[in-house]
């Protein structure tokens, strides 16, 4: 059996784990992982729709998982895909691994950097934008969270990381607002 293919890094693609995880928890089709790392990922992981296929072709060429053509809720006839016992011996030994400290690539902190460029007005308005886009995305975790129990301590657990993750960010808006409210206009 194949290993999953590697980066030029030689760090195996973390969209294989992802989405091998997304099948772990139950079969899926593709659009339907899609659709999944939208609501339990969306704060950890983000991936285009159209890189889940080819993911999944690799996954399945080097035996972590199995495709059965079954038919459509609404239409044609689609992939459901599922492990292999070898794809969770791969996931086991990936989860057991640990991971690195994560890349943080968030360009709203860039530009708070570079807030002395702008008019008190403009930067206020823009911080309390990103500070009400942050208190949707906490509402939509809190009413996800209400609705997980503790039989389900993975989504529960990565959605408990999502609701201290948007505190912590509507925390430091409020600390940036406060901070350019002061300044001299």
């Amino acid at each position: 059996m194949g290993n999953l293919k590697e980066t030029k890094a030689g760090k195996e693609k973390p969209l294989k784990h992802v989405l091998l995880a997304g099948i772990h928890s139950q079969p899926r089709s593709g659009y339907e992982l899609t659709k999944w790392m939208q609501v339990a990922g969306q704060h950890c992981w983000s991936v285009e729709h159209s890189s889940v296929y080819p993911a999944l072709r690799e996954l399945e060429a080097d035996g972590f998982i199995q495709s059965e053509r079954l038919p459509g809720t609404r239409g044609p006839e689609r992939s459901i895909y599922s492990m292999t016992v070898a794809g969770r011996e791969k996931l086991t030994a990936w989860v057991a691994k640990g991971s690195p400290r994560p890349a943080i690539k968030d360009e709203q902190i860039l530009r708070v950097l570079c807030f002395d460029l702008l008019s008190r007005e403009t930067a206020l308005q823009q911080i309390r934008e990103v500070r009400a886009d942050h208190q949707a995305q906490l509402e939509f975790f809190l009413a996800r969270q209400a609705t997980l129990g503790e039989h389900q301590p993975g989504p529960l657990l990565v959605t408990r990381r999502g609701v201290l993750a948007e505190q912590a960010y509507i925390a430091w808006c409020d600390e940036v607002e406060e901070m350019v409210t002061r300044r001299s206009a």
